[in-house]
Parts: structure tokens; C-alpha cells; sequence
């Protein structure tokens, strides 16, 4: 049975192609990054890792939860968890919360105080209990594990109380959570290392209420494909169109850099590097916007991407100085990069080729693809395009009267829908 939408990302779909292979598409980075600076007293630099970004659609606002740390010019800025607002994605409001004191004042966006760099909002539809809509893991200070809290609206939250929920020795100080719709458990994924030796990878626990977590299992590990100076160290895990995707965080242990890579999977366990393991997210080295190459050096993707007018809303925070530099000279920022709705992947041709799909069940009444096709573009490279057919059978082969590819009338454009 179809779950609807098909991303292509892997071949599950596919019982055969010809003429075609798979391209791995980028992110636009916003002209405007990066999209949020360190410009309080208690920022000394900002940073998602993975934080979250959420949209939400009775407020008609884009919320954000990042961490601000100290750095070389603000040492006493302190370790907080901040929240900011957006009505458009890109140009942000710190509000005035009155709820935690820095200095003499309570006039800030600080949540919480104490939190270490790594955290996780999950914003849960699937709650009955309002008071735990909203959920949160963190990193501390104190480096004793992954610590819970709970809220009703994403601002006043409540600690539970049997913190640490995954202790030190059974987790890494980086990790995402989701909660996945079909089973509407939650599933944790973290940085662990090798007994043998340091190799950062990612394993997964899971859980039925958010405090009591399973054993960890290792999902990702670099393998002999990989460059030997390869290391996992997080993946951003999100439900998407009847699957699972994956923003992974490649570190490069000896030029110190951070990239991500698209991975996929079916049941959450089983991840396949998608496109070849192509670079999804591209470092900057040079000076492309008005704020210079911030994301020069690393990259870490939020949490999941917003879905909105379209598009797809990465926000990520960028470094430009090699991994392991000292933590006061982090300087991080937070940039936005946006591509089309469902365009992590798509199935290419340059000459006459098509795509065989296995058999499904198809409750639908209409089939949408999200398509583009390119003409003639010049006598010196010449695309006689004749257009997208479709064609309907049977789970025999065999043709469905009145649905031939010869009646079917070409697609020619450039349309998600």
C-alpha cells in the first residue's frame, strides 16, 4: 500500500529504471545569514545542536529554541537555554520573558539556565496531557546525562524528576528525538563511541514515556567506504513521507570540519546513505554574505526542517573555526537555508528513460508528481524533451484500458503538484 507521498530517496518504491539515476539536491543559504547573532549581554555566541525550529500555525510564528554559550569577549554570559519568534524566518525577536535573572534583571529570552550546548525541543501533537505538549532534552553542566523537562507551551517548563533519564555512561553529549507516528514511541538518537577506540557513531534508544529509555543500539557507523578520517557526530532524525530521514553530521577528525550528508530509512534502525553520500550541506570558506563565511568550518542541521509555503526551512549553526578549538572562541551564529517541498532527492533523465514503480494499493483519485522539464536550450546542447507520460497497470504488466503512456498528455514545467 502507497503512504502517500514518495521522496525517492531510496529504491523501495522502484521494481525497475532505465536511463535514469538519482541526484541529491542543495539548500539555498539565505541571502540574509546569518539569521541570528550573539547581541545580548548573556549571548556570548549562539548555536543549534541540533536545537529546534518549529512553525506554529495558530500563532502564524516560527519559534525557535537555541542555546546561547560564553566566548572570549563575554565570559560570564553563562550556559542558557533562549527562545525567539519570527513571523517571517528570518528576522527575529528575543522577547523579555521574565523568568530567569541575569545580572540584576529578569528583562530576557533565557528558559533555563546551567544547559550545555546540546538540547532538543519536541513539539508533541500526539499529547493528551497538555501540561507535556511540549518536551525537552538537555545536556548540563554538570555532564551527568540527558536531562528531561516538560511544557505546556514551550516556555515555562517543569523538570521531571527522576533526571537524569539516560545517564553519562550509557549516552554521548550530542543527540536528536522524535517521536515516530506509526508506533507513537520516541526515539533518541545520540553519539556514542567504539569500547576499542574513539569513533564517534550513532545508536538509538527508544521509549514509551520520554523518561524511561531502552538500551542503546548502534544505527550508523563509518565503514570502509569512508575516508579513515571519518567520524558520526549526531544525525538530525525526522518522520517524512511515510519514512524516515536524516540530516547526518559527518566529522572530519584532521582538518576539524563538520558537513552533513542525507540518509533514509524505512524502519528507523536500517539507514541508507542516500545519492552516493553526496554533500547535502555545503561549507562556505568564502565571504558570501553580509556577516562573512560563519559557516566556513561546521555545520549542524536543527533538529528537522519546517514545512512551509512550499519549501522546506533548514536552520542550522554555522562555525568558522576547526572542531575542538577552545570553547570561548567558538563564535557560533544561526543561518536558514530553504529548498522545494519534497526535494531532498529526484529520479533524472537526459534522454527518453522511465521509472517502473512495484505494485501498490492506490486509494487516491489523483496522482501529483513534483516534476520539472528542461527544452531545447541551445544549438549548442540540444534537449528534444518530449515531456512526463504516465502509464497504468496492473500487478500483471499489463495496461489499463484508457491509461497508456501514447493517451496520456505530456507534462511539460516545473511544478511540486
Amino acid at each position: 500500500k502507497s503512504d502517500g507521498t514518495q521522496v525517492f530517496c531510496d529504491d523501495t518504491m522502484l521494481a525497475h529504471t532505465e536511463n535514469v539515476w538519482r541526484s541529491l539536491h542543495h539548500p539555498i543559504k539565505h541571502e540574509a545569514n546569518p539569521i541570528l547573532e550573539a547581541d545580548r549581554p548573556w549571548e556570548g555566541y549562539v548555536v543549534l545542536q541540533p536545537g529546534t525550529v518549529v512553525y506554529d500555525e495558530h500563532d502564524e510564528l516560527f519559534k525557535m529554541w537555541y542555546n546561547s554559550q560564553p566566548s572570549r569577549d563575554k565570559p560570564d554570559a553563562g550556559y542558557n537555554l533562549c527562545y525567539a519568534t519570527s513571523s517571517d524566518g528570518v528576522h527575529w525577536d528575543k522577547p523579555e520573558l521574565g523568568l530567569v535573572k541575569f545580572g540584576q534583571s529578569t528583562a530576557n529570552n533565557i528558559l533555563l539556565q546551567d544547559l550545555a550546548w546540546t538540547h532538543c525541543v519536541l513539539k508533541d501533537e500526539a499529547e493528551a496531557d497538555l501540561d507535556k505538549r511540549y518536551k525537552l532534552l538537555f545536556w548540563t553542566l554538570a555532564g551527568d546525562g540527558i536531562h528531561a523537562a516538560f511544557s505546556k507551551d514551550g516556555v515555562h517548563w517543569s523538570l521531571c524528576e527522576d533526571n537524569p533519564v539516560v545517564p553519562k555512561r550509557a549516552t554521548g553529549d550530542t543527540f536528536s528525538v522524535m517521536r515516530d507516528p506509526a508506533t507513537s514511541e520516541y526515539w533518541l538518537y545520540h553519539k556514542t563511541r567504539t569500547p576499542s577506540r574513539p569513533l564517534r557513531m550513532i545508536s538509538r534508544m527508544v521509549s514509551k514515556d520520554f523518561v524511561h529509555w531502552d538500551p542503546t543500539y548502534r544505527v550508523l557507523a563509518p565503514d570502509a567506504f569512508d575516508p579513515p578520517d571519518t567520524q558520526f557526530y549526531g544525525l538530525s532524525a525526522f518522520p517524512y513521507a511515510g519514512q524516515y530521514l536524516g540530516l547526518l553530521w559527518v566529522y572530519h577528525t584532521y582538518p576539524g570540519t563538520l558537513d552533513v550528508q542525507v540518509v533514509s530509512s524505512r524502519d528507523g534502525m536500517r539507514w541508507e546513505r542516500t545519492a552516493d553520500r553526496k554533500l547535502f550541506m555545503h561549507l562556505v570558506p568564502t565571504n558570501e554574505y553580509r556577516g562573512g563565511a560563519f559557516d566556513g568550518t561546521q555545520i549542524y542541521p536543527v533538529s528537522a526542517p519546517v514545512q512551509k509555503d512550499g519549501r522546506l526551512w533548514l536552520f542550522y549553526s554555522g562555525f568558522s573555526i576547526p572542531h575542538n578549538t577552545l570553547a570561548l572562541d567558538q563564535g557560533g551564529r544561526i543561518g536558514l537555508a530553504t529548498f522545494r517541498q519534497d526535494g531532498f532527492c529526484s529520479l533524472d533523465a537526459t534522454s527518453p528513460g522511465y521509472v517502473l514503480t512495484r505494485p501498490f494499493i492506490w486509494d487516491g483519485s489523483q496522482l501529483r508528481l513534483n516534476a520539472a522539464t528542461i527544452g531545447r536550450t541551445s544549438d549548442i546542447c540540444p534537449i528534444n524533451n518530449d515531456g512526463i507520460t504516465v502509464q497504468i497497470e496492473d500487478d500483471q504488466g499489463r495496461i489499463i484500458p484508457g491509461f497508456a503512456a501514447e493517451q496520456c498528455t505530456p507534462f511539460l514545467g516545473d511544478e511540486t503538484e
